[in-house]
């Protein structure tokens, strides 16, 4: 038995009466214009019923955006609205399963709500027209950004077949700009025979073309490596789900190495600090640019803080370099550029970037979005033609810890968080370009013979012009104690300096505190022999409490400083190990020459 053709059923008209409804086209889907409806000439019984029941679809829960998928929507009335209707057209229903996509994002502050609009409209059309589209609902960012949106079609194929088009290639080029973060989960609604029971599971073929991605990416194509290399990249992404964990390196541009090296060497020695933007691509943080904080007059700078190092090391976190970086990302969107911030940079000076404020910008950025990363570049260690540049992320314990602002020794040893769990290093790659790469290619080799024959004329030289060889470095045979040693060595011995200074100042909290609970139980004993005396006398005893409206213990320090200068020391220690390696063996290859005969 069939379904009666259908005209126009919105949203809100009841489902019960199927038999009245008379009516062709369905409105599935926020878009209410006749090239977003429904067709339900297109579809057989079960698909028809499926979708005059999903017309009842709401959502249960104010945190949908990360909330489980099942308990957002309400399945169960759902399900009853559809056994009601196939009784009422005396229609059997056989077990039947459709593919469901559950699309989790997040969306920075500079993404402009009208074009992510005209994208997901464009693409939904193009999605309706392919046919099986039976839903199409989505939420409202929260306010970090988060949502959810979700769609329900006929079979995997059709939300294959749906995703084939010129809106969707233009949606998925669009994805960078657009979304610092998203999941795709592929789930399977099935409905058992006479609608006894219903079941959402995980969908059993995990290496399926992703069929399509709602709201901006609402349904990307399947495409072929030969057409859209980036876009392939982006498909696994979405399947693999590698948008929530942690990547595994960070993979910089030699373009932004050499802005980070030259605003770096410009302004040293004061502290140069910028801006990093890019993407996570399958676990691999991509630094595609970069571009500095604007420098402040020291002479207008309002505040204690008139140092130029102090106002440089606290720029990333500055309001109005916050609303300069927010004004280049979106200048950066409309030229088609990575606009997705991940993070930051900083110059260092023998590794002396381990502090309070460095930890600060850091937090700043990793509590909005995880996948940021914070660059530091050695003007000094580079300086002596080694690149030094180095990536950090603060842990998930240290976040956590960081978080609830106590760093007492009682939360310290009950989180058993020490200070090499505040760093967590990332491996850097440096990643040239296609077109740079093949430039290094054809750079001349050094010539093969040592010995360059003589040309016979001007002639053979024109033709075959002299390649000279490199000339020979004797750097490496220099035993002289590096200066950057010494340097390293009293950077080291100031730290230890400031670490037992802080230690001093622990073991006078705690002597304080001893004196502090000493009085006390002097008090207290005192008022138990008074109330002993006086129970004994029959009269009312003292309340024994007062002691803590009489008596005020110390407040802890937080040890927070001396975490980060353990740390810094642990930064140092390993500089000087590093340096004293190439020099132990030069000493003990001349020791013969350096011990008296």
């Amino acid at each position: 038995m069939a379904v009666q053709p259908l005209q126009v059923c919105s949203a809100t008209n009841e489902v019960s009466g199927a038999k009245e409804c008379r009516e062709r086209y369905l409105v599935v889907s926020p878009y209410p214009e006749q090239d977003h409806l429904l067709d339900l000439h297109s579809l057989d019984v079960e698909n028809q019923l499926l979708a005059l029941s999903l017309t009842k679809m709401k959502c249960l829960r104010e945190d949908y955006a990360t909330a489980p998928y099942v308990e957002t929507f309400n399945w169960d009335e759902i399900i009853a609205t559809l056994r009601t209707l196939t009784r009422e057209i005396n229609h059997t229903w056989k077990a039947t399963s459709f593919f469901v996509v559950a699309f989790r994002s997040r969306i920075p502050p500079t993404t402009v709500y009208e074009e992510l609009g005209a994208l997901d409209k464009a693409a939904h059309a193009e999605a309706t027209a392919s046919g099986g589209f039976l839903k199409y609902w989505f939420g409202t960012p929260d306010f970090d950004g988060r949502n959810l949106a979700t769609c329900i079609w006929r079979s995997h194929e059709d939300a294959r077949k749906g995703g084939t088009g010129p809106a969707h290639r233009k949606a998925a080029g669009a994805a960078r700009t657009l979304y610092s973060s998203w999941k795709i989960d592929r789930l399977k609604l099935t409905i058992e025979d006479n609608v006894r029971g219903w079941a959402i599971t995980d969908w059993d073929d995990e290496r399926a073309t992703a069929p399509h991605q709602p709201h901006l990416l609402a349904f990307l194509p399947q495409l072929s490596a030969q057409k859209d290399e980036f876009r392939i990249r982006l498909l696994d992404i979405m399947i693999d789900a590698q948008k929530d964990a942690p990547f595994k390196s960070a993979q910089v541009e030699s373009l932004v190495v050499m802005k980070i090296v030259k605003h770096c060497s410009s302004s040293f020695p004061t502290t140069a600090t910028g801006s990093l933007v890019g993407m996570d691509n399958n676990g691999f943080l991509e630094i595609t640019n970069a571009f500095p904080f604007p420098t402040i007059d020291v002479s207008t700078a309002d505040g204690h803080q008139t140092d130029a190092s102090s106002l440089a090391a606290a720029a990333p976190r500055a309001k109005a370099n916050i609303a300069y970086q927010n004004e280049m990302i979106r200048h950066l969107k409309e030229v088609n550029v990575d606009a997705n911030n991940v993070g930051w940079y900083t110059s260092a000076t023998m590794g002396n970037f381990i502090n309070l404020s460095f930890i600060e910008n850091q937090y700043h950025y990793q509590r909005d979005n995880d996948k940021t990363v914070a660059l530091v570049h050695d003007v000094s260690r580079s300086s002596q033609g080694t690149l030094s540049l180095r990536a950090f992320r603060l842990s998930p314990e240290f976040m956590a810890a960081y978080k609830e602002a106590k760093f007492t020794t009682e939360s310290l040893q009950k989180s058993k968080l020490s200070f090499k769990d505040i760093l967590v290093e990332v491996p850097v790659i440096v990643h040239n370009s296609h077109l740079l790469t093949s430039f290094l290619h054809q750079v001349p080799a050094p010539p093969e013979k040592p010995e360059i024959p003589l040309p016979a004329s001007i002639d053979d030289i024109r033709r075959d012009p002299v390649k000279l060889p490199a000339h020979p470095s004797f750097d490496a045979l220099e035993v002289s104690i590096d200066p950057f040693l010494e340097k390293t060595c009293d950077l080291l011995l100031d730290s230890i300096e400031a670490h037992y200074t802080d230690l001093n100042n622990h073991q006078y909290y705690q002597r304080q505190l001893t004196r502090e609970q000493f009085k006390i139980s002097q008090w207290q004993a005192k008022r138990k022999a008074e109330n002993a005396a006086r129970l004994a006398a029959k009269q009312q005893p003292l309340p024994e409490d007062e002691w803590q409206r009489l008596f005020k213990l110390p407040q802890e320090p937080s040890r927070l400083e001396g975490m980060l200068n353990a740390r810094q020391v642990e930064q140092y220690s390993k500089q000087v190990d590093g340096f004293t390696a190439t020099i132990t063996s030069k000493m003990f290859a001349v020791r013969g020459n350096l011990l008296p005969e």
